[in-house]
């Protein structure tokens, strides 16, 4: 749980700092349009390919398998993997979305990563469900 608040946090940190108190955080603005598509295109792709992978993590054989093989140890390192997965996404988009000097693909791609948190919220209820399956 500790994770995913730190993310939420520092992504909650970096939109304070860069829309409610103006700090101009945009060092990268000024860069030409290739540079730009070229790291949008890899956020892009990273983002569409992260999700869907994490959100289904706990299905993959090989992973449900050692959930089922090493119980709570195995759960907490594919949660945090799958945390980590997707928040840390999260935190790039928005920090990109801001240092790119407001690049809307950047400020949807955290959104979308943003609604995506509460389906890996790491409640009891989730742990012991996936621990069960």
């Amino acid at each position: 749980m500790t994770i995913f608040c730190l993310q939420l946090l520092t992504a909650g940190v970096l939109y304070i700092l860069g829309d409610w108190m103006n700090v101009d955080l945009a060092f990268v603005s000024n860069v030409d349009s290739q540079t730009l598509f070229i790291v949008s295109t890899l956020m892009i792709l990273t983002t569409l390919a992260s999700i869907p992978a994490g959100l289904r993590l706990f299905k993959f054989s090989k992973v449900a398998s050692e959930i089922k093989m090493e119980g709570k140890p195995a759960l907490l390192k594919w949660s945090i993997i799958r945390m980590v997965l997707i928040g840390d996404l999260l935190v790039i988009n928005t920090m990109l979305y801001y240092f790119f000097g407001f690049e809307p693909a950047f400020g949807y791609l955290a959104i979308v990563c943003l609604l995506t948190m509460p389906f890996i919220l790491p409640t009891m209820s989730r742990c012991k469900s996936e621990l069960e399956a």
